[in-house]
């Protein structure tokens, strides 16, 4: 499989519309930077119109240079995309088999989703690599889990337990990721990943560290 980075106006749209206000992984709701601007500049009902109006403003504001963006996400993950997806195939014992794309956005939160293969990454952002490990971390957890673990834990537990099993990106790899950089994970997550990690210690099966943090 191949991820494959690009801009589509629409998408940004949708994303900025649809998670700028608020995020079902935090404990009361809160929106973006870039929605509060605005929000700030043109109301607290924006439109699709608006939302596109905004948008060419704040890349040019930004300075941000889309089509430059989209080639250094797309070099910056072909550098280590090999040995991400060998890492994540051994942790998970499973294998992406579609294609997905990943669409930028001046959106601060990224959603993904799974049944169209895509996910969000800021632009902006300190490390592209960072964010596309883990979304695509998710993907191999449906891979590995899927349907069947939502199902029997109802969405919002197998939410948290696929969001902290994101902490094992700083266990197996860090070496990918440039200096200084981690993936921290949501604040109501902490507990829960140290225990991964712990698990993950004393035995580096996945299935071993998932069925022992339902």
């Amino acid at each position: 499989m191949k991820v494959t980075f690009e801009y589509n106006k629409e998408k940004d749209i949708w994303c900025i519309l649809n998670r700028g206000k608020s995020s079902s992984n935090n404990n009361s709701p809160f929106a973006t930077k870039v929605y509060e601007k605005l929000i700030q500049e043109y109301g607290d009902s924006p439109t699709e119109e608006v939302v596109a109006r905004f948008v060419q403003k704040y890349l040019l504001e930004e300075g941000i240079n889309l089509e430059k963006s989209v080639a250094k996400y797309q070099n910056d993950w072909d550098t280590i995309a090999d040995k991400y997806h060998k890492i994540a195939q051994q942790v998970f014992e499973a294998t992406l088999t579609h294609n997905i794309t990943g669409y930028l956005t001046i959106n601060n939160r990224c959603p993904y989703n799974i049944q169209d293969n895509y996910f969000f990454v800021t632009v902006p952002t300190l490390s592209s690599q960072r964010t596309t490990m883990h979304e695509l971390w998710h993907f191999y957890t449906w891979q590995k889990f899927g349907a069947e673990e939502q199902n029997k834990l109802g969405k919002e537990k197998y939410n948290d337990l696929k969001e902290s099993l994101t902490v094992l990106l700083n266990a197996e790899c860090r070496h990918l990721l440039p200096n200084g950089v981690e993936d921290k994970g949501y604040p109501q997550h902490q507990v829960l990943r140290n225990k991964i990690l712990e698990l993950w210690e004393k035995n580096q099966d996945i299935k071993y560290v998932w069925d022992n943090i339902k």
